[in-house]
C-alpha cells in the first residue's frame, strides 16, 4: 500500500466503530459499523438488531412469494443493557463483537457469529434486564421466556432472577440462544458452555477438494448450525446434529452439538484457454480473423474501475485466445494493445499527477479504490468484480510477457490484497470473502433492512480465477494456494446456491436465485427486471472457468433457459444466455454458433470471436 497515493474518495461515515478497528467493509455485518439508525444482520439463523440501548434478536419467520424467500427481520426479544452507544470493537470473517457504553463507560461486549443460535454477552457493569414475562427455569443458571410463540433460552450462570428481572454481574455472562421449535431445551442448556468469543477460519486445498473448518473459540461446548445453503457441507460424523432442525430460505439447517464447522467442495483449477485441439481448421482460421477483426474495432477504453477493467480483459481473453491457436503475430498485436492500455494503471503513484486510470490507498476505510469509481466502488462495492477483471487481464499479459510481471507486480498485488490478502494492518483479511457460506458480499456499507448481498455470482468466480491466474503468472504460490480455495468455494456456491439450487419452496415460480441475500432469495437484478438479465447476471463473463461448473447438469441448463422466456437471447444480456445454453444440448450449440456467426453486438465485455470460441470449446467438450 505504501507506493499508492493516500485519498479519501468516500464520504461515508463511519458512527458506529472502535478505535483502533479496521471498518468491516463487504462483511455480513458491515451495517453495524456504518448505519445511523442501525439496519438488521443476520447471523443465521438469527436476525439481530444494534440499537442504542441494546440490541433486539428473532428466529426470523419464512415467507415465500412467486419471486422472492425471505426470513427478514420483524422485531423480537429486546434486551435493554442500559447504553447510550455502540461500536464494533473486534471483527473476523465470520464474527464479530460490539461494544456497548454509557456515560460512565463500558456496560457490555456482545458477540454474534454466523452458525451461532447465539447471541453472548459479556457484562462489564452490573446489568439488570427487564424480561417480557416471568422467566422459567429449566436447568441451574438457564431460564426460558416465550415471545411471539418462540422460545428464548437464556443461560446466565451467575445471574439472578427476580420476577421478569434478570440481574448479570459485572464479569458475569448471558447466552440468549432461540432453538427451533423442535429442540429440546435440557439438551440445549446442557450443550451451551462459555460463550463463543471469535472463530478462526482455516481453509486450504487438497488434491480433489478445497476444505474448510471454522472453529467457534473461547468454548469447550457451544451449538453451531451449518449453513443449509451447501450441499456439499456437513459437520463431523462425531458430533450430535439432533438439537433440531430451522427452517431458512437457504433450505433447513440442522443445530449441532459443537465448536467446529468442517466440509469440502470441488476443487477448481483456474483456467485462462479453452482446450481446441479438436476443432477443424477452417474453425480455428475464422476464429483467428475474427479475433483480428475485434481488435481492430476496439475503441478507446474506459476510465472507471468497473466497464474500464471489463474491456482489458476483453483484451486479455482475445490475446489467450491467439495464443492457443497458434497465432504468434495475432498475439503480438494484441499483448501490444493490452500493455499500452494496462501502462498508466499499474503506475503505482500515477494518481498524483492525473485523475484517472490509477488506484489510490484510503486509510479511512482501508480500501484501494480507483480514481474514477463506479457503481459504488469508492465505499467498497463490488471490488472483486471489479479488481478480477484487471488481474484477470494482467496475468495474460504476463502469460505472454513474463518480463513485465515485476512492473505489473506492484500495482496488481495491492488490488489483489485489497480483496483476497491475508492479515495485516493497511487491509482487512479476506475482506470481501464470507467462509460461512462460501461466496463474497458486493455490498461495502449494506445499508439495507435484508442484509448484505450478492448478484453477479459468475464475476465472483471470475474474480477469484483472475486471482489465481495472476498468482501464477508472479511465481506467488501462498496466494495461488487461497485463491484456489476461494475459487472452489465461489464456484460451488454459484451452482447450488444461484444456478442450481434444489428444494426450493413451494410458490416461488423459478429455477434460479439471481441475488443471494443474508435474508432472503430474490429472482431480481440490481438494473433490469428482464429475465435475461436475471439469468445473464449469472453467466458474465463467460470463459474456460465457466465450463468447469456450468456444464455439469445439461438437463437444467435447459430449464434455466425455459425460465428465462421468449426473449432469453434477444434482452439485456442476451449474448450470454444464448451461449449458457449451448450447454443444454447439441443442438442448442449449433443454434448458438449460427446466431452469434450472424449477430453484431456483444456485450463491452465480450466479443464475436470470444463468442464462439466458446461454443467451440462446448462442442469439443462434448465431443
Amino acid at each position: 500500500m505504501s507506493a499508492l497515493p493516500v485519498e479519501q474518495i468516500s464520504s461515508a461515515a463511519i458512527p458506529h466503530l472502535a478505535d483502533g478497528v479496521a471498518p468491516p467493509t463487504s462483511r455480513w455485518y458491515a451495517s453495524l459499523a456504518f448505519s445511523d439508525p442501525g439496519v438488521p444482520v443476520y447471523p443465521t439463523p438469527l436476525a439481530f438488531l444494534a440499537t442504542g440501548d441494546g440490541f433486539t434478536v428473532q428466529r426470523p419467520a419464512m415467507s415465500v412469494s412467486p419471486t422472492s424467500i425471505a426470513a427478514p427481520f420483524t422485531g423480537g426479544l429486546h434486551l435493554d443493557l442500559g447504553a447510550t452507544d455502540y461500536r464494533v470493537a473486534r471483527t473476523d470473517p465470520v464474527s464479530v463483537t460490539i461494544a456497548y457504553t454509557d456515560a460512565t463507560g463500558p456496560r457490555a461486549r456482545v458477540t454474534i457469529a454466523e452458525g451461532s443460535p447465539i447471541v453472548a454477552v459479556a457484562a462489564e457493569s452490573d446489568l439488570d434486564l427487564v424480561l417480557p414475562e416471568t422467566p422459567t427455569e429449566v436447568a441451574a443458571g438457564a431460564w426460558t421466556v416465550t415471545l411471539d410463540g418462540a422460545v428464548h433460552l437464556l443461560v446466565a450462570p451467575q445471574a439472578e432472577t427476580d420476577g421478569s428481572a434478570l440481574r448479570v454481574p459485572a464479569g458475569g455472562t448471558l447466552q440468549v440462544a432461540v432453538p427451533p421449535d423442535d429442540g429440546d431445551l435440557a439438551a440445549w442448556a446442557a450443550a451451551i458452555g462459555e460463550p463463543v468469543t471469535g472463530v478462526a477460519v482455516t481453509g486450504g486445498v487438497g488434491d480433489e477438494g478445497a476444505d474448510t473448518r471454522l472453529d467457534y473459540e473461547g468454548t469447550d461446548r457451544t451449538v453451531v448450525v451449518p449453513f443449509a445453503g451447501l450441499d456439499a457441507g456437513s459437520t463431523s460424523p462425531a458430533d450430535d446434529c439432533t438439537l433440531g432442525t430451522y427452517d431458512t430460505p437457504y433450505g433447513a439447517a440442522s443445530a449441532c452439538a459443537s465448536t467446529t464447522l468442517e466440509w469440502s467442495v470441488p476443487r477448481i483449477a483456474p483456467a485462462a484457454e479453452y482446450d481446441l485441439a479438436g476443432t477443424d481448421d477452417a474453425t480455428r482460421a475464422s476464429l483467428l480473423a475474427q479475433a483480428s477483426d475485434d481488435l481492430a474495432a476496439t475503441g478507446a477504453l474506459p476510465d472507471d474501475t468497473y466497464f474500464g477493467g471489463k474491456a482489458l480483459a476483453r483484451l486479455g481473453d482475445l490475446l489467450s485466445l491467439a495464443r492457443t491457436l497458434g497465432d504468434a503475430d495475432l498475439a503480438t498485436r494484441i499483448a501490444d494493445r493490452l500493455a499500452a492500455e494496462l501502462e498508466p494503471w499499474t503506475v503505482a503513484d500515477g494518481c498524483a499527477t492525473r485523475a484517472a486510470k490509477c488506484f489510490v490507498y484510503d486509510d479511512r476505510l482501508h480500501l484501494v479504490v480507483g480514481k474514477e469509481v463506479g457503481f459504488g466502488a469508492e465505499d467498497g462495492n463490488d471490488h472483486h468484480f471489479h479488481y478480477g477483471y484487471f488481474l484477470a487481464a494482467a496475468a495474460s499479459l504476463a502469460a505472454a510477457r513474463p518480463d513485465l510481471v515485476d512492473e505489473l507486480r506492484p500495482v496488481m498485488n495491492a488490488l489483489a490484497a485489497d480483496v483476497a490478502g491475508g492479515s495485516g494492518d493497511a487491509l482487512t483479511a479476506l475482506r470481501v470473502f464470507d467462509p460461512y457460506r462460501g461466496h463474497s458480499w458486493a455490498a461495502g456499507l449494506a445499508p439495507f433492512a435484508d442484509g448484505n448481498n450478492q448478484e453477479s455470482s459468475s464475476e465472483a468466480v471470475a474474480a477469484w480465477n483472475g486471482l489465481a491466474l495472476w498468482a501464477e503468472a508472479s511465481g506467488d504460490d501462498e496466494l495461488l494456494r487461497r485463491a484456489e480455495w476461494l475459487l472452489s468455494n465461489e464456484a460451488a456456491a454459484a451452482r447450488t446456491l444461484w444456478l442450481e439450487p434444489t428444494d426450493l419452496p413451494a410458490g416461488y415460480a423459478h429455477t434460479i436465485v439471481s441475488i443471494s441475500w443474508g435474508a432472503k432469495r430474490d429472482d431480481a437484478t440490481w438494473f433490469s427486471a428482464e429475465p435475461s438479465a436475471i439469468l445473464g447476471i449469472q453467466a458474465l463473463p463467460l470463459g474456460p472457468v465457466s465450463l468447469e461448473y456450468f456444464a455439469g447438469d445439461p438437463a437444467r441448463v435447459a430449464e434455466n433457459v425455459a425460465d428465462a422466456g421468449d426473449t432469453a437471447f434477444t434482452g439485456p444480456l442476451g449474448d450470454y444466455v444464448q451461449a449458457y445454453s449451448a450447454l443444454g444440448s447439441p443442438d442448442a450449440a449449433s443454434a448458438a454458433a449460427t446466431a452469434f456467426a450472424a449477430r453484431t453486438t456483444f456485450d463491452d465485455g465480450w466479443s464475436k470471436a470470444l463468442a464462439l470460441a466458446w461454443v467451440a470449446a462446448v462442442r469439443a467438450r462434448s465431443g
